[in-house]
């Protein structure tokens, strides 16, 4: 463990040796393997019952009541992103504090408002399928700069049926150029990694004060383009992995320098105004939130000094390359889900990227003409020769009518393995459906029934 930190965590928070001691010590111990139950696809209740008919041991964490550390005697057998509750997104694995910021950001409470809500840094998606949880009916615009990080990102959104989600993929100071369109802001800002010192002894090699203020620089640009892009009365939840407080107090007290005619700290809990978690105190990573409040519209004074993010007061038009779908596409997947699933999608919207179709459930006119789409909600299908041609994620929706599938557990780990099952049933797409779970699609040809399941999600 570097000296540097644990002598700098020793000063600015005051620990004597015993206390050290045991923070020290508790950087050795591996954190609990904990989930959050996706309530947007089943009740925290129904996921308890299935816990205990898989001999899962749900024991209830010390913060959220939809957090839950888990124990598994399946656990060899199978990993738990492998099982078919985690493919059917009935949960999301997610280290207890990281669920922080969302959960300070609604006070664990569902608020079914329409709210537009920016999550400014949103890879891999835990925090954004859980706004999408605490938030049902509003618009998650989930932007994230580093593309290498989007494959693994969409594909979470799309098994935990993250329907009102559009993703864009901007550095976030950009937002700076879209000024109080948003309700709501979650930035959980890129940090100095400290965290990671649970997984590797080389987490804190090169820490030291001056990188940290560099990295605080850009959260802080990050804050201004968050407190600039939220609309007066809407809130703003600051997050980091860090316990530093170079990235944590000090980048808020420089907001509210600059800022503090427009913007007030929310209390997180009761009397504490910020929330930070300790590994040795609460046995979670660590973790910093603050929550602000914009109490006013900022005047054209306090506009930041012009740079290359901030050059254009408003972006006035936007060219997508996802486009609405014409009329007669949308007859042949209207068509497909009835006549296949009895199942009606008309009350969808549904939008054309090359030959790719993605659908919401959500319009999405208040930013069509302000920011640059990147993927709405889930690619289900694609059209190919003219011909409609649905996708593994294409069951997120619900269970539907009919063309159902039961399989056992034996079969089921054969079509996870991409074994081919036999059915004397008509060629055509089925809906998959093991122990009353709804998993994806397969299709039927020559009496073999072959999965759609993406490689990643295969089974050796």
């Amino acid at each position: 463990m570097k000296k540097d930190f644990i002598e700098y965590i020793k000063k600015e928070f005051g620990f004597d040796d015993n206390e050290v001691e045991k923070f020290e010590a508790s950087l050795n111990t591996p954190l609990k393997k904990s989930i959050r139950v996706n309530t947007n696809k089943i009740s925290v209740e129904d996921l308890k019952a299935r816990a205990l008919k898989n001999n899962w041991t749900l024991t209830p964490t010390n913060l959220w009541k939809n957090t839950f550390y888990i124990d598994r005697e399946d656990s060899r057998e199978v990993a738990l992103w492998n099982t078919p509750e985690h493919i059917a997104g009935y949960f999301y694995v997610q280290e207890v504090a990281a669920s922080s910021s969302p959960f300070y950001m609604s006070e664990d409470k569902i608020d079914n408002w329409d709210y537009l809500i920016l999550d400014m840094s949103a890879s891999p998606g835990g925090k954004t399928t859980q706004l999408s949880e605490y938030y049902p009916n509003s618009l998650i615009v989930a932007n994230e700069l580093d593309k290498s990080r989007l494959k693994w990102f969409f594909s979470n959104l799309d098994r935990m049926s993250s329907l009102k989600v559009v993703a864009t993929n901007y550095d976030g100071r950009f937002f700076k150029q879209i000024p109080e369109i948003f309700d709501k802001v979650l930035l959980d800002a890129p940090c100095s990694w400290e965290w990671t010192a649970f997984k590797t002894d080389e987490a804190l090699k090169y820490w030291n004060l001056k990188n940290i203020k560099v990295v605080s620089k850009l959260q802080f640009w990050l804050l201004e383009a968050a407190i600039k892009s939220c609309k007066p009365g809407g809130e703003i939840v600051y997050s980091t992995c860090t316990l530093n407080k170079f990235e944590n107090e000090k980048v808020i007290e420089k907001a509210l320098k600059k800022y503090g005619e427009f913007i007030e700290i929310v209390p997180v809990s009761g009397e504490f105004e910020f929330m930070r978690n300790w590994p040795h105190l609460n046995f979670t990573g660590w973790f910093f939130v603050a929550k602000i409040k914009k109490i006013k519209s900022l005047n054209k004074k306090e506009e930041i000094k012009e740079d290359k993010w901030s050059k254009k007061e408003e972006i006035k038009y936007v060219k997508q390359n996802i486009e609405k779908i014409s009329n007669t596409d949308r007859k042949k997947i209207e068509e497909f889900f009835k006549n296949t699933f009895d199942f009606d999608i008309s009350d969808y919207w549904i939008y054309n990227y090359k030959w790719e179709i993605h659908l919401t459930s959500k319009s999405l006119e208040k930013v069509w003409d302000k920011i640059f789409l990147y993927k709405i909600w889930v690619n289900i299908w694609e059209i190919k020769d003219w011909i409609f041609v649905p996708s593994f994620y294409a069951w997120t929706f619900t269970r539907f009518n009919k063309n159902l599938i039961e399989l056992n557990k034996s079969d089921l780990d054969k079509l996870l393995k991409w074994f081919e099952l036999d059915f004397d049933l008509e060629n055509w797409y089925y809906q998959v459906i093991y122990d009353d779970l709804e998993l994806w699609f397969a299709k039927l040809k020559s009496r073999k029934l072959k999965s759609l399941i993406p490689t990643k999600l295969m089974r050796n």
